[in-house]
């Protein structure tokens, strides 16, 4: 008597009867992270990787299921920087279940299933100072939107804030001390920072609220404790009292790329673009990691597009000191 064989290994899955996947088993390990953003991407990724292998619990996974969610990415497109970062946060999910006793051996181990090559070369891009005047001319900035993203974008492209950094600022982030303007704010890894304010960024800033006081006070989200960029309409939740969605920062920044004719532009690409800058001005390692407050000065090279340029290559112009001739 023949039996009648799966005909894919998802039709097998279906076959496979045993416990599902509880979400909540993932919680844990998703809310340790302090960051917002790191826990919406725990916990996209933790759902897609489940979804894509029918909801079996963790300790049916198997190194073989690792490998098929990796080729699915790889096969509809996915960049291979963002397969790895994918692969990652499966890996340390296990892992962290592994050291909880949930499952016997990590199924996502690099020594089981290989990420894909990622490129040498840098991703995204960084602006020219001819492109960051062009972006910066682009709102209109004697309206409260425009003055809005002009201050938005200055904040970024002057102090190289990170996107939740940014647009989780409030009013109260800014205030006097030590003879000048000072910013506070917690950056990533939970630790608070505080950046010098330039002038020309405070001015921004100044004007941006004065056009914004009339709406604040209308609606009453305005205040010390108020978020210092926030949406100027939202007429589907009618709720004014809260800061521009990073999703909102991302669109603000790539439609003033667009306008101005310099192309795509994200928000991480501001960031590079103080690091470049700096680096290109002659500003070490340790004066840049003053700016953009990363752990390890050595992180910044992976920022630094100026690396690429054959043209400012110390090659061109080293050479070897002549010998001394004797007498």
């Amino acid at each position: 008597m023949s039996s009648v064989q799966p005909q894919s290994w998802r039709e097998e899955r279906k076959l496979t009867t045993g416990p599902r996947f509880d979400p909540r088993l993932a919680a844990p390990f998703v809310e340790k992270s302090l960051s917002e953003n790191t826990r919406d991407a725990y916990r996209r990724t933790v759902r897609e990787f489940f979804r894509f292998l029918g909801g079996i619990s963790p300790e049916q996974v198997t190194p073989r299921d690792v490998i098929r969610f990796r080729d699915h990415l790889l096969g509809i497109g996915r960049k291979s920087r963002t397969v790895s970062n994918k692969l990652s946060i499966v890996r340390s999910l296990f892992e962290y279940l592994r050291a909880g006793g949930i499952v016997a051996l990590n199924p996502a181990t690099t020594k089981l299933v290989m990420p894909p090559a990622i490129s040498d070369a840098p991703a995204g891009r960084a602006l020219t100072p001819e492109e960051v005047d062009h972006i910066l001319r682009g709102p209109n900035r004697s309206t409260t939107e425009g003055a809005r993203d002009y201050a938005l974008m200055m904040v970024m492209l002057r102090l190289s804030l990170r996107l939740t950094e940014v647009s989780t600022l409030k009013v109260s982030s800014i205030k006097w001390g030590d003879k000048k303007w000072v910013l506070t704010c917690r950056v990533k890894g939970g630790r608070e920072e505080k950046w010098p304010v330039p002038q020309d960024v405070k001015q921004a800033i100044d004007d941006y609220l004065r056009l914004d006081r009339e709406r604040r006070d209308t609606l009453l989200c305005g205040g010390e404790d108020a978020y210092l960029f926030q949406p100027v309409r939202n007429h589907r939740t009618l709720v004014y009292d809260k800061p521009l969605s990073p999703r909102h920062v991302e669109r603000i920044v790539g439609r003033w790329g667009d306008y101005t004719g310099i192309g795509k532009v994200t928000p991480h690409d501001l960031r590079r673009t103080v690091v470049t800058e700096m680096l290109s001005q002659g500003y070490s390692y340790r004066d840049v990691q003053m700016v953009t407050k990363h752990r390890d000065p050595k992180t910044i090279m992976t920022y630094d597009r100026a690396r690429e340029n054959l043209d400012s290559s110390p090659v061109n112009s080293f050479a070897y000191r002549k010998p001394k001739t004797k007498t």
